[in-house]
């Protein structure tokens, strides 16, 4: 990322960080969507899965369900039009229209994807949107900000103006009142108008029905009353079957609002007929006369050819805006035509990484929630790397990640930089009992004044661990301590050492190691992450052991998923070198629960604990019983689980440096849910959560301990 581009996003986050009516507006939907989601979602555990497999099939066989789909809609009297891009389709559309005349459109995404209100508004057309939410931001002169509840960030007090400025009397500001005011405007404009567009939530290809969902009742309106109908879909939104496409409409609500179905599921199989048999056999019904299927190609073939068909299987729900940090933070300065991570690679599809990246590519923070939000499990973070590798291999990582991460890769070169920090760096920092803060300002390296960083270590980890030799060991690991760790949380491998001890577990440290590399893959500078893997994988698979433990997730996942993908077209020796090595990995929760019968710990902690889930813990290695069943093992400690534990805490590595603000808003959240615990310790099992944790309870003037939990073990078998 550039130096110009890097300031318009900067720019876009401070933006939206600042916008706090937006951000009530979100947090008020949120409270509201995902406990009913959450709670809805289990009713259908095979849904996801099914929908999954819907979309694979219709995707893998685009052509042919597309050719299918066209046959069955002109079957039944519908013209369909295959647009190849966006001015096709905008070109075609207009043609349908009278000229100066009045379209009422409901709720679109693929309406959005192709500007279609602002071009026939140019044209002199008056478009009417019918959408709640989409006709409050139309008054506003304003742009959604959430794909399910377009209005979130205006407050009713707004609304309430501009409602009264179109009726031209002051209305009450109550949503009854202004539900009144907006059907009442409404139903003129949809008995007078010409045309009427909406979305599809689902085509079934079979039988040619369009499938479209909603709670208000609109959209049944604009496709009913209307002389012409206009459908605007993405290809994408073909399945094979009318059961298929019920599917959709069932995940659509399930996971969208947490319904188990909308409120309103209207299926369109063809023009209004009727079927009165006193009538002539073709008379028209009293729905519209025609209807017209516009199908946008629009970069989709582009998009299955360079690698992300992933993104086409989405079904617009919302989900996944919903459970995003990012966006509840910024709202809709995230994301680009389509909110959030997948706007961003729809903007990469249509040819416009510059796009990509000015709209956020680099805010996505990897924490997956997402992905598991998502009733189709999309992705999305893994598509977002995709781009970022896309663009280091056109632009480069930029001269300061070249430098880091070369660093990084050389293993002599960390050692050097703790012990100059260590000499050197009181002319820079200062100490308190937090840690360590900025004498100067480092805006540019994400070390503002107030940011509390960790003291660096004199001597590294690996220099100064001395593990014991065992007679009569019950397991043997190798310790992959990882950058932090090894430079400035050294108590936490000493830690490690004793409880593997105290365990009878022997320890092996590589000689030589260098970082694992998640930095350089998540930046997509794939060159520098393929150096230190390689390092890596020979210091480590030289080791006689029966596991590998990890005391970071995000150096586990690094070794245990990111190595064979880096390597899978590489020799057939090393990938099952690398395989090998993946299948030995474990985070060190997981292996004092499964591998080994746990010593029962002899000495009280008298410590409430509460637990925070690192990302890359919970959701790509799904480690979260194991560290709570420890905790609550452990004498004198009374647990207490905090709302949301498997939140991020917002680090995310160098996230964090280059936005820092963004970061510590989203660790504002999660330091309330601790809060809200009366927790004496915070505990959790990533030393990154450790360091981002600890400078957010300085900020904030809280007195909660900071503790990983091999930590907390560690003092409960005698260590202080």
């Amino acid at each position: 990322m550039g130096k110009q581009t890097y300031k318009i996003v900067k720019s876009k986050v401070t933006e939206g960080l600042k916008d706090m009516e937006s951000r009530k507006g979100r947090f008020r939907a949120f409270d509201a969507i995902r406990p009913a989601m959450l709670k809805m979602v289990p009713n259908y555990p095979e849904l996801s899965n099914r929908l999954r497999q819907i979309k694979e099939y219709s995707m893998d066989h685009l052509d042919e369900v597309i050719a299918k789909a066209q046959r069955s809609l002109e079957k039944k009297g519908c013209k369909v039009y295959l647009a190849d891009t966006a001015e096709d389709a905008q070109n075609y559309i207009a043609s349908l229209i009278p000229k100066e005349g009045l379209v009422v459109k409901s709720k679109s995404n693929a309406g959005k994807e192709i500007n279609i209100s602002h071009y026939l508004e140019d044209r002199g057309v008056t478009v009417v949107e019918t959408d709640l939410g989409d006709r409050i931001n139309q008054l506003a002169k304003c742009e959604a900000s959430h794909s399910l509840a377009p209005a979130i960030h205006l407050s009713i007090e707004k609304i309430t103006q501009l409602f009264s400025e179109e009726e031209g009397t002051q209305l009450e500001c109550t949503p009854e009142a202004l539900v009144v005011s907006a059907r009442k405007g409404l139903r003129d404009f949809l008995v007078k108008a010409d045309v009427g567009i909406s979305g599809a939530n689902a085509i079934a290809a079979d039988t040619g029905s369009i499938f479209v969902t909603e709670n208000e009742g609109n959209i049944r309106a604009v496709s009913m009353m209307p002389k012409v109908h206009i459908v605007i879909a993405g290809v994408e939104k073909i399945v094979s079957t009318l059961e298929d496409a019920m599917q959709v409409v069932r995940a659509a609500a399930v996971y969208g609002v947490g319904q188990d179905i909308g409120t309103y599921v209207s299926v369109i199989s063809g023009v209004s007929e009727s079927l009165d048999p006193d009538l002539d056999e073709d008379s028209h019904g009293q729905g519209p006369k025609e209807v017209h299927i516009v199908l946008l190609k629009n970069g989709r073939q582009e998009a299955i050819e360079a690698g992300f068909q992933e993104s086409l299987y989405c079904i617009n729900c919302g989900s996944c805006l919903n459970f995003c940090p990012v966006y509840a933070e910024v709202g809709s300065k995230y994301g680009y035509k389509y909110l959030g991570g997948r706007g961003l690679v729809f903007a990469a599809f249509h040819g416009d990484l510059a796009k990509t990246e000015e709209n956020g590519l680099s805010l996505c923070i990897g924490c997956q929630k997402c992905q598991t939000a998502c009733p189709v499990q999309m992705a999305t973070p893994n598509m977002l790397w995709k781009l970022r590798q896309d663009a280091v291999a056109q632009k480069g990582a930029g001269w300061k990640k070249d430098l880091i991460f070369s660093m990084l890769s050389k293993p002599q070169t960390l050692p050097m930089v703790s012990k100059l920090a260590t000499t050197f760096g009181k002319l820079a920092l200062k100490e308190s009992d937090k840690g360590m803060t900025s004498r100067l300002t480092f805006n540019s390296f994400g070390l503002p004044q107030e940011r509390v960083i960790p003291r660096f270590s004199g001597k590294s980890f690996t220099e100064i661990a001395k593990p014991k030799p065992l007679a009569n060991p019950i397991k043997k690991v190798g310790f992959y301590p990882g950058c932090v760790v090894n430079y400035t949380e050294t108590d936490l491998g000493e830690a490690l050492l004793h409880v593997l001890e105290e365990n009878n577990v022997e320890v092996k440290l590589a000689k030589e190691d260098v970082c694992c590399g998640i930095p350089s893959i998540v930046s997509g500078d794939l060159v520098h992450a393929k150096t230190m893997a390689l390092k890596n994988i020979e210091a480590y698979s030289s080791l006689e052991m029966d596991a590998l433990v990890f005391v970071c997730p995000s150096c586990a996942v690094a070794f245990k998923e990111e190595y064979p993908k880096l390597f899978a077209e590489d020799s057939p020796e090393l990938q099952k070198k690398v395989r090998k090595l993946a299948l030995k990995v474990k985070d060190i929760n997981e292996f004092l629960s499964q591998d080994i019968q746990l010593k029962p710990p002899e000495h009280s902690v008298a410590e409430t604990v509460t637990y925070h889930d690192p990302c890359h813990l919970a959701r790509s290695m799904g480690v979260k019983k194991d560290p709570r069943e420890i905790i609550q093992k452990i004498p004198g400690v009374n647990y207490v689980e905090m709302q949301d534990a498997d939140m991020c805490c917002g680090f995310g590595g160098s996230f964090s440096l280059s936005f820092y603000e963004l970061s510590q808003r989203i660790n504002e959240g999660k330091l309330k849910d601790v809060a809200d615990t009366q927790a004496t310790t915070l505990a959790t099992s990533c030393p990154g959560c450790m360091v981002h944790f600890r400078d957010g309870i300085a900020q904030h003037a809280m007195k909660q301990k900071v503790s990983h939990v091999v930590q907390i073990l560690s003092r409960a078998y005698g260590r202080r």
